[in-house]
């Protein structure tokens, strides 16, 4: 039996492919909603369409003040410098703080004008609390304060996770039920030891997945995990989407069935870069590697880059689906 195949894309790709400045992108609803109804009309309706934030939505709610990257992606400046500003933070109302209302907004806009065969849908998707954490605090000073102070960066992760259980009940008021289920992106866990995200984040996971135990457990880190994956397991995760170069006959062997993966041909490397026998092959290689057994749907190791050519999208999509 062949795997589904699942096709990842944000901004990076949406915009680039629409030829909409990224910026414009993120900041103007119609333009995202075009971008991505283009996109998923392309590529046989295997796309999500939703109001795609980026990593900005949480951490500013939070305080933090939004600036442009060269690449033209929404970004927040640290601005926990002390360990006492911590104390001041406060659970965010969606409705008025940050990006969040601006989100909401365009989940609003997109579904009115969306079209009755489309479902506005990629899951009740929030950024987990220890990528908000090391957003606001600043990674390195962050990671820091796991080790020399660890009751304040426990301090922090439980407002970073009291808001996004808020975004996520936000979402589901405005969205109503998803196909998806609750999605946590969560890079920055991977700095952390096995001990550390037992200790310090697994407990936040099954609090944020425990808002709606009905739904499908979803989770996306593009960094290497292997160490934490029992942990990621024990905390809930039921579908991963999975960072590039992590071995995933490694990783199945760790989990067993108990997480599906997505993933995780080369996004960069054989996706974009690649040629059509480059990508049929590698395709071929990873489908005859891991997906007997099931627990298996391929995809990108990380979400489809800016600009990689159609026919190697299509390629991908074909070595589970022939023409």
């Amino acid at each position: 039996d062949r795997p589904p195949v699942a096709l990842m894309v944000n901004a990076p790709f949406f915009s680039s492919y629409s030829n909409i400045p990224v910026k414009e992108y993120y900041t103007d609803p119609r333009k995202m909603l075009r971008a991505q109804l283009t996109v998923r009309e392309r590529f046989y309706n295997l796309t999500p369409v939703w109001a795609d934030g980026g990593v900005a939505v949480e951490p500013s709610a939070l305080g933090g003040e939004i600036y442009w990257d060269t690449a033209g992606n929404p970004q927040v400046k640290p601005f926990i410098t002390d360990l006492e500003d911590i104390d001041r933070l406060e659970t965010p109302d969606p409705s008025s703080d940050g990006w969040m209302p601006k989100q909401l907004e365009t989940y609003r806009y997109m579904i009115e004008n969306v079209g009755k065969d489309v479902k506005v849908d990629f899951g009740y998707l929030v950024i987990g609390p220890t990528t908000i954490a090391g957003m606001i605090r600043g990674m390195s000073k962050f990671l820091i304060d796991l080790f020399k102070h660890p009751e304040a960066a426990r301090k922090l992760l439980r407002v970073c996770t009291d808001t996004a259980k808020v975004w996520v009940r936000a979402q589901e008021e405005v969205v109503g039920e998803t196909d998806y289920g609750v999605f946590i992106a969560d890079d920055a866990a991977s700095f952390l030891t096995p001990k550390q995200f037992e200790d310090f984040v697994a407990p936040l996971y099954r609090e944020i997945y425990g808002i709606f135990p009905n739904c499908r457990r979803w989770y996306h880190n593009d960094m290497k995990s292997t160490h934490i994956l029992k942990q990621l397991a024990d905390s809930g995760v039921e579908v991963f989407h999975i960072a590039y170069d992590v071995d995933l006959q490694a990783a199945k062997e760790i989990v067993g069935d108990r997480i599906c993966f997505v993933g995780n041909i080369p996004p960069l490397e054989v996706l974009k870069e690649g040629n059509l026998q480059t990508v049929t092959e590698a395709c071929a290689t990873l489908i005859r590697n891991v997906a007997g057994g099931g627990g298996f749907i391929l995809s990108t190791g990380g979400f489809i880059n800016a600009g990689t050519p159609a026919e190697n999208i299509d390629a991908m999509i074909e070595s589970v689906e022939p023409p």
